[in-house]
């Protein structure tokens, strides 16, 4: 159980340059955002973690202190269904993602910075049914780090977002202490491997969700030390990262934005859904106080 509280150290250093929560402006309205709650999310779902579309529903994790259980819910975020699979373990789940045949849990959230067991479950989507499915455990490590001692959330080797993309996996990095990200590569099918950094970005928050559109957009979602929650676009091509745009999102009272998932394209408007683990909710307070929310976020491009 992760509490707002640690992020009062983040809160002191930006006071002195960041607007209050009260007074922060909404996002410009020709950045053609649209957002609509979906509904509040039942309190089994207080820690809601990652998100991903399949087959016409929403798939949901927590973060620590579950079963290594997925959420299967409808698109009004009522859930249909559980399944806790016997050959995962789930020590911090941060976020989910799915290629044409395969869906990967990151267990990849390290508040402390002290893990050595970052792992990516790998299952395959014809198995998602079978609780006793066979599942591959990718073993990770970060090629900069060099200590492991508790950095309490004063650290850059936490990271809760992952997209898969072609024939890899991408990791973006949650930078307690510079709010920046580090894009790391991660092969699919190697068991033991060190995650090659690709780029980095001064983003000015915490990331906290990815997912891609499948042709040329991730979107980040994340939100800074006043709990402004806020999407980061990172296009795609050919291999190459270029960061974007950074648009704030007007949740009333601040949000800790944890996932975030694709939906669709129609219209020239592109669909996803956002789930929040806490929102209203004050610095200091117990964040499994607060009920999570499903989110539908329409954009323009």
């Amino acid at each position: 159980m992760k509490k707002i509280a640690l992020l009062l150290p983040l809160f002191l250093f930006f006071t002195a340059c960041k607007t209050p929560v009260a007074n922060i402006t909404a996002p410009k309205t020709d950045a053609g955002i649209e957002l609509q709650l979906i509904k509040e999310l039942v309190p089994a779902l207080t820690e809601t973690s990652g998100l991903e579309f399949y087959k016409g529903h929403l798939i949901t994790h927590n973060d620590s202190g579950d079963l290594p259980t997925l959420y299967f819910l409808d698109l009004k975020g009522t859930i249909l269904y559980s399944k806790t699979y016997k050959n995962m373990k789930a020590v911090d789940w941060e976020d989910i993602t799915k290629d044409d045949t395969h869906l990967y849990m990151a267990d990849i959230g390290n508040n402390q910075g002290n893990r050595k067991d970052l792992s990516i479950y790998k299952i395959a989507l014809s198995d998602l049914e079978n609780e006793n499915a066979s599942v591959e455990e990718l073993h990770i490590s970060y090629p900069d780090q060099k200590t492991f001692v508790k950095g309490n959330q004063n650290h850059a080797y936490d990271a809760e977002s992952i997209v898969a993309i072609k024939g890899s996996l991408y990791i973006f990095s949650k930078d307690w202490k510079n709010q920046s990200t580090v894009l790391y590569k991660v092969d699919k099918n190697l068991r033991d491997q060190v995650a090659q950094k690709i780029t980095s970005h001064n983003v000015k928050g915490l990331i906290t969700g990815a997912t891609f559109n499948g042709t040329d957009t991730i979107l980040l979602c994340g939100y800074n030390s006043s709990l402004t929650p806020f999407v980061f676009e990172v296009a795609y091509k050919n291999g190459a990262f270029e960061f974007g745009e950074k648009l704030e999102i007007n949740i009333e009272g601040g949000a800790q934005v944890e996932a975030i998932s694709y939906l669709k394209t129609e219209h020239n408007k592109e669909s996803y859904y956002l789930s929040c683990e806490a929102t209203n909710i004050q610095l200091g307070e117990d964040e499994a106080l607060s009920q999570a929310q499903l989110y539908q976020l329409k954009w323009n491009r």
